[in-house]
């Protein structure tokens, strides 16, 4: 069916369609994760009789009710723009998870009305009936995980679909095979500890401005404390996030291979290693100022230590990086800096050094940012390395390039069989047809005239 497609005046449509919905998550994913912990802080300052508590759970809150509006809004808009922009994907897909998403939006309904209603207003009001109080927060953060679980299993399916995409006149409306696709569980769980780790460490990263600023000692004081918390929650809960990412990685390499290897040094590499790089300041400097700030407290610098003791099974699992020069380099380089940052860790807690200096204040907000960057290209790095389709090998952007459905075709054909993008480097400089005339001849290798020649024109074209 014929769908017709609306031009946009100024940028490519994808700008537009990545502009509104990279506007939404992070509002999404805050205001998700703020809700879950904001009952837990209530419920430890409650029996701690600890105010503070109660204060951080509740800025917590209302900083999510002042999100709430724009955040709406602009979830709104994705489906008006996908409509436009992309009629044939929207149609098919809304197809196949129209139920889940009239879901979603029954779950949103509850959770604005439990929210506003049963949590927000009552705040002050039930300061007597906690455990009530309590209850609807437990009820607001139900509903926020729910529209969660339900995005993610309906956006996971654009990866790794678990049952193909119907027809414009299908109906199907709901798809369990879709929805509880390959990578539903990694995505959503990922995603889960990635959205707590992200947004405490910023919320650390802001309370700590607000502590430099703060001129009343008893503001000091609980701006410190929030700033402290907030913090060493985010770093924590980031260990889970390497384990759960590498089985989503071989989710990826099994189903959708081409997407799994322009992560892994294809074209989206680039862009994966920066995401590694804001991983690496961010953590940095959060373990720095936990070792700092906990000196005295074994059991925490004990979980810390072994979260990054086991980034070592993580990194014996990641492949060799290429510019290592050989597997054996890369296993040295990572066991040297990895032993060498945890006995700096417990050499630095034996000084004197304080992190209440301004200095370190502007180093946790910058940690902040690091995480809500990687946060951030995560989800960017997936949504190009299954280019140039909206859905893996089931239906295609209407803004492909030539050289977008080429390089797809390279990879599904070729990169697959070699296990990485690097070997195309070895054959620069030579005669493409001939190669490419070796490769067709393997066994088990089926590749058409026709795609011989797309081949050979994206080859010449990459590796003149």
């Amino acid at each position: 069916m014929d769908l017709p497609v609306i031009p946009t005046p100024l940028l490519p449509r994808w700008v537009w369609m990545e502009e509104v919905t990279y506007s939404h998550i992070p509002i999404a994913t805050l205001v998700t994760a703020f809700l879950f912990l904001a009952p837990i802080f209530e419920y430890i300052g409650y029996r701690r009789k600890d105010m503070r508590y109660d204060r951080l759970a509740k800025s917590l809150v209302f900083f999510s009710m002042i999100l709430f509006s724009p955040g709406a809004a602009l979830g709104t808009g994705i489906p008006m723009f996908i409509i436009g922009l992309y009629p044939e994907f929207w149609s098919r897909w809304a197809n196949i998870f129209f139920w889940p998403l009239i879901a979603q939006f029954v779950f949103f309904t509850l959770e604005v009305v439990v929210l506003f209603f049963g949590y927000y207003l009552t705040w002050d009001r039930w300061m007597n009936r906690k455990r009530l109080h309590i209850l609807f927060g437990v009820l607001s953060a139900l509903t926020g995980m729910s529209i969660q679980i339900i995005w993610d299993g309906i956006g996971s399916y654009m990866m790794t679909p678990g049952a193909p995409l119907p027809g414009v006149n299908e109906p199907v409306g709901w798809s369990a095979q879709g929805f509880f696709n390959p990578s539903f569980p990694y995505l959503f769980t990922h995603r889960f500890f990635a959205n707590i780790s992200y947004t405490m460490l910023l919320a650390g990263g802001v309370f700590a401005l607000k502590y430099l600023h703060a001129k009343v000692k008893e503001e000091k004081n609980y701006f410190a404390f929030a700033a402290d918390i907030t913090f060493s929650i985010g770093f924590l809960a980031f260990f889970a996030m390497p384990f759960i990412g590498w089985g989503y990685a071989k989710i990826l390499q099994h189903n959708a291979p081409v997407a799994f290897h322009a992560i892994m040094g294809g074209h989206s590499g680039s862009k994966f290693i920066f995401k590694m790089a804001m991983v690496s300041v961010f953590l940095t400097i959060a373990a720095v100022y936990l070792f700092i700030r906990h000196r005295d407290k074994p059991v925490i610098l004990s979980f810390a230590t072994a979260g990054l003791a086991s980034l070592y099974l993580f990194l014996s699992w990641h492949p060799a990086l290429d510019w290592f020069g050989s597997t054996a380099t890369w296993r040295i380089a990572y066991t040297i800096v990895l032993v060498g940052f945890i006995a700096f860790l417990w050499v630095i807690r034996k000084t004197d050094k304080q992190v209440t200096s301004e200095p370190w204040q502007w180093a946790m907000f910058i940690a902040g940012i690091a995480a809500f960057l990687a946060f951030a290209m995560g989800g960017f790095v997936r949504e190009r390395a299954r280019q140039p389709h909206t859905v893996y090998k089931q239906i295609i952007k209407p803004e492909v390039l030539p050289r977008e459905a080429d390089e797809f075709l390279v990879y599904d054909k070729c990169v697959v069989c070699h296990s990485t993008p690097k070997f195309l480097d070895r054959y620069k400089k030579r005669d493409w047809v001939e190669r490419v005339k070796v490769e067709r001849e393997r066994p088990g290798v089926d590749i058409t005239d026709d795609e011989v020649e797309h081949i050979i024109r994206y080859l010449r074209e990459r590796y003149p």
